[in-house]
């Protein structure tokens, strides 16, 4: 049975707040605690071991969604799909383990943390067991959100009780690989109550093409994310490590809001492509191009100006190194927002998966030649540089090859008067800056009246994803 898209998109959004509000609550926290350096380095940790978990899981959290939702309604294909799929993650994760292991033993940046990177071993060999791909696929969005947030609120708990001072920075990080085997534990209990493990199709090959073609996606895509950090934590100090970090801290909460949206579209497009629904694929399209564009384009300027104020509060002093990257990585938001519609609610559904790869590809060569020539000298603003411009030609590419195909089109118009009711909000928060010396207080007053403004000169144009937002409030509310 289908269910409704609103109130996936809730779960998740909910989802998301709860665990960014709680991100919020225990980061300035453990940034007092634990101080920029052992920020950094415990961020180089766990984005090291992450980029080994992108060879790990390759391309099965985007390649088990797309196949489990064409079959969610049919228990035997539904079960041979998810046995193929977990053996072949098995396979991989083995692989990837031992070369991980070794790596510790061999390289010496590595090694010399060599206690953090086993404790992360454990959250390579758990993450496949999470399964979050099959959940997502049959859209089981309620039990996602309830579970992570219990997860999670016992993780903010924790931290509060066991991290007190600099030397707390190992407890911290086997705290944040807790959270992930504790999910892996209740996600393979529960699983069973729905799909069944056919042993004979675990070590199943059948979908070995597609995984690669998606996972040098991945890996391809994690050059200017994942690999950004890490080159800059070898090249450069743990400082400026924590100072990018911090900077992309905001910029990775406001995209978790599109990534919520687009991880609630992936099963339902793949749903509608499969049932060669066209007309609702594209109005579903349409309305997607019109959030990500009424949304992101007043918390881009805004944010810019306020990049002192939110760095300041959420972190306090001695981050203020992290101001000028946070201002160069926010205008990436817009550009990431337009390439997920494009490449998780068109090119994946539709299995175009070479244009992603073929994009993936070119930003990760730009990525890794500007790393070359910027970060050295620029540090952590140079991964920022590095950053924006890798997801620029990315959202590119997609936009290029969707406009020459005929398959969608980009509503400038919206983009336009998106602008122009942001502008003002914009000239509120300048004001607030120059009139205010006092961060908390600067955005206090200024991020309700930007708000205010803003929902405002939107209702005036007509604009209809904030009349729909509105008129469902009023509703809910009576």
């Amino acid at each position: 049975m289908r269910t409704s898209i609103k109130k996936n998109f809730a779960y998740r959004s909910i989802l998301t707040i709860s665990t960014y509000l709680m991100s919020f609550v225990t980061f300035p926290y453990v940034s007092h605690k634990l101080g920029v350096e052992r920020i950094g380095l415990v961020n180089f940790v766990d984005n090291t071991v992450s980029y080994f978990l992108l060879f790990s899981t390759m391309g099965i959290a985007m390649l088990g969604v797309r196949e489990v939702s064409s079959v969610k309604d049919d228990l035997e294909s539904r079960s041979k799909i998810f046995s193929n799929l977990l053996g072949l993650n098995f396979l991989f994760t083995v692989a990837i383990m031992g070369i991980y292991l070794l790596c510790i033993l061999f390289i010496p940046r590595l090694h010399h943390y060599g206690e953090l990177f086993y404790i992360g071993a454990a959250k390579i060999f758990f993450t496949m067991f999470i399964m979050e791909w099959y959940f997502t696929g049959i859209e089981d969005f309620r039990y996602i959100t309830i579970r992570s947030i219990v997860i999670k609120v016992l993780y903010v708990a924790s931290v509060f009780v066991f991290v007190r001072s600099p030397r707390d920075y190992t407890v911290y990080f086997i705290l944040t690989t807790g959270v992930v085997v504790v999910n892996a534990l209740v996600n393979t209990v529960y699983a069973r109550r729905s799909v069944k493990l056919y042993p004979m199709d675990i070590f199943s090959l059948k979908y070995l093409k597609q995984n690669i073609v998606l996972g040098i996606y991945s890996i391809m895509t994690s050059m200017y994310l994942t690999f950004n950090v890490m080159f800059l934590g070898f090249v450069c100090s743990n400082t400026e490590v924590g100072y990018y970090t911090t900077a992309f801290k905001l910029y990775s909460v406001l995209l978790g809001f599109f990534g919520a949206f687009t991880n609630v579209m992936l099963p339902r497009m793949s749903t509608l492509v499969a049932e060669g629904d066209n007309l609702q694929f594209q109005q579903l399209v349409e309305k997607s191009f019109s959030a990500v564009c009424t949304f992101s384009i007043p918390i881009i300027l805004c944010s810019i100006v306020l990049a002192p104020d939110i760095i300041h509060v959420l972190s306090g002093p001695g981050y203020e190194g992290a101001i000028v990257p946070m201002r160069i990585i926010m205008p990436a938001l817009l550009f990431v927002g337009i390439a997920q519609i494009l490449a998780m609610q068109v090119l994946m559904p539709m299995k175009k998966d070479w244009v992603m790869l073929f994009a993936s590809v070119i930003g990760a060569t730009i990525s890794i030649v500007i790393n070359i020539v910027l970060v050295m000298r620029l540090q952590s603003i140079g991964s920022a540089v590095v950053l924006l411009c890798s997801e620029v030609v990315v959202t590119g590419i997609y936009v290029v090859y969707t406009f020459r195909c005929g398959i969608i089109s980009l509503p400038f118009s919206q983009i336009c008067k998106s602008v122009v009711c942001s502008i003002p909000s914009m000239a509120v928060c300048i004001a607030c800056r120059h009139l205010i010396h006092i961060h908390f207080i600067v955005l206090a007053v200024s991020l309700p009246v930007s708000i205010v403004l803003w929902l405002l000169l939107s209702l005036l144009h007509r604009n209809a994803i904030v009349n729909e937002l509105i008129y469902g409030i009023i509703r809910y509310k009576k």
